[in-house]
């Protein structure tokens, strides 16, 4: 069975896709800052509220478990999508997207087996990818193997 940390965690899209491939896990604690996510996360997936980290700023690994199996984040899109204003996900600037590189400090420290990520399409356009690929590279040096795809989700009846 895997265990889970999810961040950025919604109402556990992530979960649900793991629940419809038949994959067995177990959520060790989750990472939602909006308190009716983080209800609804819970009520959906059965789990206790105090299980919520909150806010992905003030995690700290020591609090997390050492055998965390696989980290799933989806971080916030609001500053990349064709929707959005465009503000960026470089390191530093202070957006909702640059939340991305809070999880550096939870992959450093507990060395997930897997990772597992979901954002919009919008992050390879000439004016994210560099982003993009800086944090793929980041996790090569890291020791992971890194694989991304494009997809639709009118390929999957959603």
């Amino acid at each position: 069975m895997l265990k889970l940390l999810s961040l950025f965690s919604g109402i556990g899209a992530f979960e649900t896709a793991l629940e419809n491939i038949g994959e067995a896990f177990e959520v060790v604690r989750y990472c939602e800052i909006d308190k009716y996510a983080s209800k609804a996360y819970s009520l959906i997936h059965n789990l206790d509220e105090n299980m919520n980290l909150k806010d992905v700023t003030t995690v700290k690994t020591y609090d997390l478990p050492d055998d965390i199996d696989i980290t799933t984040y989806g971080f916030p899109c609001q500053d990349i999508s064709l929707s959005g204003k465009q503000l960026s996900l470089e390191e530093g600037s202070g957006t909702r997207s640059s939340l991305l590189w809070e999880c550096k400090k939870i992959i450093e420290g507990k060395k997930p087996k897997y990772l597992l990520m979901e954002n919009v399409k919008n992050l390879l356009s000439k004016k994210h990818k560099s982003h993009f690929d800086k944090w793929c590279e980041w996790l090569s040096d890291m020791g992971y193997k890194n694989y991304w795809q494009v997809l639709d989700s009118a390929d999957f009846n959603i």
